[in-house]
């Protein structure tokens, strides 16, 4: 399919907030202790998300309050490897009970309350075991490494406290700190990998978005100004979204299922892998395509800059898996809603809704896969581009005739000829692969024919051929010799 492969490529960043506190606040009442409290509500960041949003309820916190190389007073330690959680106060993340410092909503940034919270919730003291829809005590995944986590607070003995943190919480993290620079390691490959964010799908009960979507940050706080510590944490991996539109003139154009009414499946190909929309991963050899590979987890560390926080990361593959199996989209909905409203031709009626028509003024609206990925970041030696499979429909809008294009390919390069990467998927950054659907579609709207859609070698076949009228004549009179149809009889 003659299709404009449109590549947006933007930084996602999340936020979060985190202060912490030891020693007295001449402003309270009595020389009060200040507690440190973690919030990702109080943020004044744009193209920010709050954790809570995206279904994150929890980060992990190291923390160290320091002075510097000038002073006299070691570092010390305030957190090891901390669980902050969130509550909405009903149904969402932890149980509150034991959280003095919770508030549902987002106040001052010195009110020292918030959303989320870090008392309380050691797996010696978090006993929540009911039935609100709270994380539960023996699910071990989402429980602190500590027994006992008990509330912090400001020290204004020391100038500042570092923050570590990183999202979402893992007990497997290490965290060494260090004169100069401190150091976090996601060990083992299996710590970090891909995940999903889609509607329900039971092929895919096993992922969530939150494996895919490990994040981390570094805040150097003023002990002294016993504020929140905003925390802007960055993504460790990428972002993958599919959108469409069409320019097809006097046609709707509708996305199915890869597998609907395409004939023969190539014998060994069932379930999954042909459903929804498909990208194997494919190399461009010399001249053949080949199935490529990509890495579907790692290992990281994060560096600290000792003065600053300033957090380095670097992704680590050694030892990571790999995969060739092609990336599934769900297919566009939330279109017609019943039968009765599909084209009279239409034999099978899906619901799918329509993809937007290309415009020539105003905003480009796109229909968008509901299915987002979150990758692991990919080696910049990595060559894999994939190949695209996907059927649709074209409707005509004036019969409501109904061709169906079965298998139409393009490629994803792995970069585009300035090298700027389109499918080596970097750290932090946003993909979304925007496809148009023209009449030039390549495909087959033969349903007999087989459909591979693990094939990485896309088609450079047309699918829809014009009905044309050419050459057309006229066939000459029959030309008639007068003497034989003279006639003696003269009375007409």
């Amino acid at each position: 399919m003659k299709q404009s492969l449109l590549l947006a490529v933007a930084a996602l960043a999340l936020v979060g907030c985190s202060r912490q506190g030891l020693v007295t606040d001449p402003s309270q009442p009595n020389g009060k202790l200040v507690p440190v409290a973690f919030s990702v509500q109080r943020q004044n960041m744009t193209k920010a998300t709050n954790l809570e949003a995206v279904n994150h309820y929890n980060f992990g916190v190291f923390a160290y309050k320091v002075n510097g190389s000038n002073s006299s007073l070691a570092d010390a330690e305030v957190m090891n490897n901390y669980l902050v959680g969130y509550s909405n106060g009903t149904d969402k993340g932890y149980d509150k009970t034991n959280a003095t410092t919770y508030n549902p909503a987002a106040g001052t940034n010195k009110d020292h309350t918030s959303p989320w919270f870090y008392e309380g919730l050691g797996t010696a003291e978090y006993v929540y075991d009911g039935s609100a829809g709270f994380y539960k005590k023996d699910q071990a995944a989402y429980m602190s490494n500590n027994a006992n986590q008990y509330l912090r607070y400001w020290d204004l003995a020391y100038a500042n406290t570092n923050f570590y943190a990183y999202a979402p919480y893992n007990k497997n993290v290490t965290f060494t700190h260090a004169s100069g620079e401190s150091t976090m390691t996601f060990g083992g490959a299996n710590t970090i990998r891909d995940g999903y964010d889609e509607p329900l799908n039971s092929a895919y009960n096993d992922y969530s978005r939150t494996l895919g979507e490990y994040m981390y940050a570094g805040v150097h706080a003023i002990n002294a100004d016993l504020k929140d510590v905003v925390v802007p944490f960055a993504h460790m991996g990428a972002q993958l979204l599919l959108r469409f539109y069409e320019d097809v003139p006097g046609y709707k154009v509708e996305l199915i299922e890869l597998n609907a009414d395409n004939g023969t499946i190539k014998d060994g190909i069932s379930g999954d892998v042909t459903k929804g929309i498909q990208l194997t991963p494919a190399k461009v050899g010399t001249p053949a395509y080949t199935t490529g590979s990509y890495y579907t987890t790692q290992g990281a560390t994060v560096k600290f800059a000792e003065n600053t926080a300033a957090p380095t990361y670097t992704p680590d593959w050694t030892g990571s898996t790999t995969s060739q199996t092609p990336l599934m989209f769900l297919i566009p909905e939330a279109g017609k809603s019943t039968a009765a409203d599909a084209p009279a031709n239409l034999t099978e009626y899906n619901g799918h809704k329509i993809i937007p028509e290309v415009v020539t003024t105003g905003d480009q609206k796109y229909s968008y896969s509901p299915t987002i990925y979150y990758t692991v970041a990919q080696p910049t030696t990595s060559e894999t581009g994939f190949t695209m499979h996907v059927s649709y429909r074209i409707i005509a809008e004036d019969n409501q005739e109904v061709i169906t294009v079965h298998n139409a390919t393009v490629h994803i390069p792995y970069k585009d000829a300035s090298d700027n990467f389109i499918t080596v998927w970097q750290p932090n950054n946003k993909y979304v692969y925007t496809f148009k659907i023209t009449k030039n579609t390549t495909g087959t709207t033969n349903p007999g024919g087989e459909i591979d859609p693990t094939d990485p070698t896309p088609s450079t076949t047309k699918s829809l051929y014009p009905i044309v009228f050419d050459n057309a004549t006229i066939e000459e009179y029959t030309v008639v010799a007068p003497e034989t149809v003279v006639s003696e009889n003269t009375n007409y």
